[in-house]
C-alpha cells in the first residue's frame, strides 16, 4: 500500500512551491544525466531543456554545476538520516550509524554516478558550503518519506558525531577515544568502501562490505555489548 502523503502547508505560496519544485527538478535532472555521463560533458542547456525552463533560470538556483552536486549530497544525507532515525533500533547509538550506512547502500543507484560525484567533489578547489533546504524542497525531493520535511538539514558527518558522542556517554564505546578520529574513520569507510568494493574479486555487495568494515571499526574501538 502506498504511503499517504499529507498536503503541503496551506500557508505555502504558489511562488514558493514553484521555486522548490523547479530547484528539485533541476537537481534530479542533472543527477539522472550523471548516471551515464561525465560531469564535464553535461551542459546546463540540456538540463534546462529537460526541465523545460530557460537556461538563465538555472542561475536563479545554482551558481555552477558543482553546486547541484553539493545540493544533491545534502538531499542524500537528509534521506539517509531520516531512514536511520525512523527504522534504526532504539536504544543504541551505534546501531543508528549502522542503519545510516545501510541507507547509503539504498541511495547508491549507479556506479558511474558515485565515481563522478567523488571526482567532481575532489576537484572542487573550495570546501563545499553547507546549505539550507526548505521543507518544501525536502517534500518534493522525497514524496515517499512522510515527515521528512521536519528533519533538520545536517550532514552525515555531523550525524555521526552526535551518535558517537551519545555512544560514549551511554557506555557503548570507551571514553578514551578522540571523537574526531572516529568521525574521520567513518568518513573514510563511507567513501573509500564505495570505490574499493568495486574491485572485490568475490563479488560481494556494498552492503556486505559496509557491515564488515563497521564491525571491524567497532571491535577495534572496544564496543561494549
Amino acid at each position: 500500500m502506498a504511503t499517504k502523503i499529507e498536503p503541503l502547508p496551506v500557508d505555502a505560496t504558489l511562488r514558493a512551491k514553484k521555486y522548490a519544485r523547479t530547484k528539485v527538478a533541476l537537481a534530479m535532472a542533472f543527477i539522472e544525466k550523471l548516471k551515464h555521463s561525465r560531469f564535464e560533458d553535461i551542459s546546463i542547456r540540456e538540463i534546462c531543456h529537460d526541465v523545460e525552463v530557460s537556461e538563465g533560470t538555472f542561475f536563479n538556483y545554482f551558481d555552477e554545476k558543482i553546486d547541484v552536486v553539493n545540493y544533491y549530497l545534502h538531499l542524500v544525507d537528509l534521506r539517509v538520516i531520516w531512514a536511520a532515525c525512523r527504522k534504526g533500533p532504539g536504544g543504541s547509538s551505534l546501531a543508528l550509524i549502522d542503519r545510516a550506512f545501510a541507507g547509503i547502500v539504498e541511495m547508491v543507484i549507479s556506479p558511474n554516478l558515485v565515481s563522478e560525484i567523488i571526482t567532481a567533489m575532489v576537484r572542487q578547489k573550495a570546501s563545499p558550503q553547507r546549505i539550507a533546504i526548505s521543507p518544501l524542497e525536502k517534500r518534493y525531493a522525497f514524496e515517499d518519506c512522510p515527515g521528512i520535511e521536519n528533519e533538520p538539514t545536517i550532514r552525515l558527518e555531523d550525524f555521526f558525531r552526535i551518535a558517537i558522542e551519545a555512544a560514549i556517554k551511554n557506555g557503548e564505546l570507551p571514553a578514551r577515544h578522540d571523537l574526531e578520529d572516529v568521525v574521520v574513520s567513518l568518513r573514510a569507510i563511507m567513501v573509500g568502501t564505495l570505490l574499493a568494493a568495486r574491485r572485490d574479486k568475490a563479488n560481494r555487495n556494498l552492503d556486505y562490505h559496509y557491515r564488515r568494515q563497521l564491525e571491524l571499526l567497532w571491535k577495534g574501538l572496544g564496543r561494549k555489548e
